[in-house]
């Protein structure tokens, strides 16, 4: 996504929730500072430490995953079919995977479980899609491949309650971004353009084609770029006219995320650097959330502590 995406969300958001708005206006910045320097979150409530700009093969970074303490991104539309590990402090790659029988329509998103990656080909902002896929990779594969190439399975599946596919730019509520793995089903959070929540659809772990179901919703007040889930909680990251925000959902019972304890937290961008925040993942007490290259801004890498968060 570029900052068109943005621009465009602005006039959404204030027609469907008529709210005011503030500018987040970006610059450039070619600072860098150490992993433990948390100078940035010393002025503003819940503002993004930064602690690494990413190497330039992921400047449209969009999904974090840990695997054996390595961080994991991809690039999404148009990117290669490549899974990219880079150093957490330095942002540079140090090892880079192709997923040989996949391509990158549009990847937005990446979560796994004890044994395999699902990688979340899903990305629809124009609505339209008839080929939403899930790409369902072994770890084992991935950690002890010899020719730094990977095969997947397919999980393809379309929304039960989609009836039409007329092209709609950023009017549609079936796009998505974030993705997690829960118990034995992965579940899709949308990225809904019309009226700023999230639809939750549960997706079968198998290989095969399903129409799924919505199975709840939640005002999130935005559009959601991404999730994780780990210890119970699930978090989803998401962006309005204003800021990203995060939004936690906990105390749920089964797959029953839309009537769980959900708080919201809006976050702030240290000035000049990329607001586009496209992954998260929860590591060591800290959300680390990765901004793509962003109307000259570098794409980066921050990160916030749990325990500092305080909610809208």
């Amino acid at each position: 996504m570029k900052r068109i995406f943005y621009l465009f969300l602005l006039l959404v958001i204030i027609a469907c929730s008529d709210k005011s708005t503030g500018d987040n206006s970006q610059n450039n910045s070619n600072n860098n500072t150490d992993i433990n320097d948390n100078s940035n979150n010393n002025t503003n409530i819940n503002e993004l430490s930064f602690v690494t700009f990413l190497d330039n093969n992921i400047e449209e970074t969009s999904g974090l995953l840990l695997i054996n303490e390595n961080l994991i991104s991809h690039n999404d539309s148009g990117g290669e079919n490549t899974l990219y590990e880079f150093d957490i402090s330095t942002g540079n790659i140090s090892g880079a995977v192709n997923v040989d029988n996949s391509v990158n329509i549009d990847w937005e998103d990446i979560a796994c479980d004890s044994d395999y990656i699902y990688i979340g080909d899903f990305g629809n902002n124009n609505g339209n899609r008839t080929d939403l896929t899930i790409y369902k990779v072994s770890i084992n594969d991935y950690l002890n491949n010899t020719d730094s190439s990977i095969v997947a399975e397919e999980i393809n599946f379309s929304y039960s309650d989609q009836i039409t596919f007329v092209s709609s730019p950023y009017n549609t509520n079936y796009d998505a971004e974030a993705l997690i793995s829960y118990n034995d089903s992965l579940y899709v959070f949308t990225k809904n353009w019309v009226n700023g929540r999230t639809n939750i659809y549960s997706v079968p772990k198998n290989p095969g084609t399903y129409s799924v179901s919505k199975i709840g919703s939640i005002d999130v007040d935005g559009l959601i770029t991404a999730a994780d889930y780990d210890s119970n909680k699930i978090v989803l990251l998401g962006y309005n006219s204003v800021s990203p925000f995060l939004v936690e959902i906990e105390n749920f019972d089964n797959a029953d995320f839309s009537n769980a304890l959900i708080n919201r937290f809006q976050l702030v961008v240290p000035q000049g650097y990329s607001s586009q925040t496209e992954g998260i993942i929860y590591l060591n007490n800290y959300y680390y959330i990765s901004a793509e290259e962003n109307s000259g801004s570098t794409q980066v890498l921050y990160r916030i502590d749990r325990n500092n968060l305080i909610s809208d």
